[in-house]
């Protein structure tokens, strides 16, 4: 799965209705030891084609990421899935921060990045390119920090990474110039912090959002990389409070203490508002899209491209139920069960071409009456993921975190609070209750990724 694939056109054929897809690529070379230890996937469609995407300024994009597993060394892919025009790297740095969160690096720790041995690199709209291997020691839980210079490049498809909780992601905009190399702080001052921008133009920090970076693959003593593919109760989104973790961070902190040969590291493949079946997304009822493509479209970007990939843990299918909201959105119909479980199923059966098992999570309660039909669906497609053996194996996060005086609904002290009038995203609590309450056996039958080829 990693080969190396010089400007190379990469054809993704989807099964039933869906295009073929294209998109140019570089990927490390296929080993044992590559395992991603952090992703984050892109959230944008491509604009309005009458509008102008915006550019990145002539400042410099310091990066913090954590990766789920220990690393001898990284190499990063950066991606320009959704841009219209070339993204030009004129530098990169990768190195230690000596605090979570921190723009200030451990002295001697940056080092510079190449591609292909060159110090730069341009990437062609819809391309990615992955970095050579850096050498750089990161535990699992810490942060490792990119810093990317990239004046005038497309700003497309950032990614919103848990903006809850500092430790996870989030980068710094600097003063003007390039500053990539610098180990001090003095040209990234957190004059803000600002979470949803109207301008890039400012020296700031901004939690859970970066640019460009998708995976980081990690040189690790990992036997593979476990890929949750989710919408927002995977990303994280209303985990507010402590102790401020998604239930991903939860499961690879108890996957990384196993013994060496059962340990596995985890990427976060969420996106907020996603829906998993090729639909009118409920939440994007015009451009610029915000939830990104279906988890049937985007699964070889995601998914079965990432380095060491061992098993794909499917957590969709909310947004496609739950419809659009009566007084909110646009005019978009729960979808019924068959169309969420044909997308389970396409999903299911390409990531099986390439051995690779798919655990199924069912669909936390929903806050809609027991009668609706959003309600009706869930209960449809729960039954079906837990007794079809369509998967490799079940989480049941639905009977993790319901009430059970009411179970269409989370337990209270688990609930974020309501949104547009619902509240069916779980809180930091809940997130943490949904990592623990995973019982590990349900990776037993994972081999190791990578091992040949």
């Amino acid at each position: 799965m990693l080969g190396i694939v010089a400007a190379a056109v990469v054809l993704v054929t989807l099964a039933g209705s869906l295009a073929v897809a294209s998109a140019r690529s570089t990927a490390p070379e296929r080993t044992a030891v590559w395992q991603a230890a952090m992703a984050g996937s892109q959230f944008a469609r491509p604009h309005d084609p009458t509008s102008e995407q915006t550019r990145s300024p002539n400042r410099t994009v310091r990066q913090l990421f954590k990766l789920s597993s220990d690393s001898r060394s990284i190499r990063v892919r950066f991606s320009n899935y959704f841009g219209k025009t070339p993204l030009s790297i004129q530098q990169a740095w990768a190195g230690n921060p000596v605090a979570s969160s921190s723009a200030r690096l451990v002295s001697g720790s940056n080092v510079r990045m190449t591609f292909g041995r060159e110090g730069s690199v341009k990437i062609p709209a819809g391309g990615q390119a992955w970095s050579d291997p850096v050498d750089i020691r990161v535990r699992a839980g810490d942060q490792v920090a990119v810093s990317v210079y990239a004046p005038g490049s497309p700003v497309s498809g950032k990614n919103n990474l848990f903006p809850y909780a500092y430790d996870v992601a989030g980068m710094y905009i600097s003063t003007p110039g390039n500053h990539a190399r610098d180990s001090g702080a003095g040209a990234f001052p957190a004059l803000d912090v600002i979470s949803e921008p109207k301008t890039y133009e400012t020296a700031a920090y901004f939690p859970g959002q970066v640019w460009w970076t998708d995976v980081i693959a990690a040189r690790s003593n990992s036997i593979g990389t476990v890929v949750a593919v989710g919408d927002s109760i995977t990303d994280g989104f209303d985990a507010i409070g402590p102790p401020g973790q998604r239930w991903t961070d939860v499961l690879a902190t108890r996957l990384n203490a196993l013994p060496a040969a059962k340990r596995l590291s985890v990427s976060n493949a969420a996106i907020s508002g996603n829906t998993v079946s090729n639909q009118p997304n409920p939440y994007e009822p015009s451009p610029p899209f915000c939830c990104g493509l279906p988890a049937v479209k985007r699964l070889w970007r995601d998914a079965l491209s990432v380095p060491g990939v061992a098993a794909i843990v499917l957590l969709e299918g909310t947004n496609d139920i739950g419809g659009s909201i009566p007084g909110k959105c646009c005019d978009v119909p729960p979808s019924p069960p068959g169309q969420v479980k044909a997308a389970m199923r396409d999903i299911v059966v390409r990531a099986h071409a390439r051995s690779i098992p798919v655990i199924g999570a069912t669909l936390i309660a929903m806050d809609m009456p027991v009668e609706s039909v959003q309600e009706k669906n869930r209960q449809a497609v729960n039954t079906w993921i837990r007794g079809s053996g369509t998967f490799d194996g079940v989480i049941d996060f639905d009977a993790m975190v319901r009430d059970p005086n009411a179970p269409w609904q989370i337990y209270q002290a688990w609930k974020a609070p309501p949104w547009d009038g619902t509240s069916y995203h779980p809180n930091a609590m809940g997130q943490t209750v949904m990592g623990q309450g995973i019982n590990l056996d349900v990776f037993k039958a994972v081999r190791p990724a990578g091992i040949t080829g």
